[in-house]
């Protein structure tokens, strides 16, 4: 009865993901209490309150592709299609296009961007996240970021780690290599 849920769970996860959790059948198989606190810690990833739309989903982007440009951020984009967001910003996000994105999206991302890539010029945008959503844009960001590596991680250890790939937005296939390896 329990493997009949948790396979209910994953499926459901992929429905909602469009992608494959796997690797969450083998952390199931693996450490079923490991398992189920990394099923308590998912909701923290989905938590949003104090930024737009846009700028919360361009925040997540910029997390997840410092640690990887494969499935997880055609998870993010996936999601965030999903939520609502608009392809043309998640576009911008993916490939750094700064001049395409809205102000407010435009210092989320930054801050986002730069802080993931552990940039000390992320403090020069701290003030300015905090003026625009107080303290509770600056916790969203912070638990955005943080929760969002966690599934590349947990799948880079679990064997399911794959190289950059072209994601798909809104039905157009966009380059997802960092910025530094598109101009390379």
């Amino acid at each position: 009865m329990l493997k009949n849920l948790i396979a209910r769970l994953i499926r459901k996860q992929e429905a909602m993901t469009g992608e494959s959790a796997d690797f969450m059948r083998d952390l199931y198989a693996g450490s079923p209490a490991g398992f189920w606190r990394f099923a308590l810690f998912v909701p923290m990833s989905r938590h949003r309150g104090a930024l737009p739309l846009d700028a919360a989903c361009a925040v997540r982007i910029a997390a997840v592709h410092a640690e990887d440009c494969g499935p997880c951020l055609q998870t993010v984009i996936n999601l965030s299609l999903a939520a609502g967001a608009r392809p043309e910003i998640l576009r911008a996000a993916v490939e750094e296009n700064l001049a395409a994105m809205d102000e407010e999206t435009k210092l989320a991302f930054e801050f986002a961007r730069l802080l993931s890539a552990r940039d000390a010029r992320s403090e020069d945008l701290r003030s300015a996240v905090e003026r625009r959503w107080g303290k509770a844009g600056l916790a969203e960001i912070a638990l955005a970021i943080a929760s969002t590596r966690v599934f590349p991680t947990v799948k880079r250890a679990m064997g399911y780690a794959q190289a950059c790939q072209r994601v798909v937005i809104a039905g157009e296939a966009t380059n997802a290599a960092p910025g530094e390896a598109r101009a390379a």
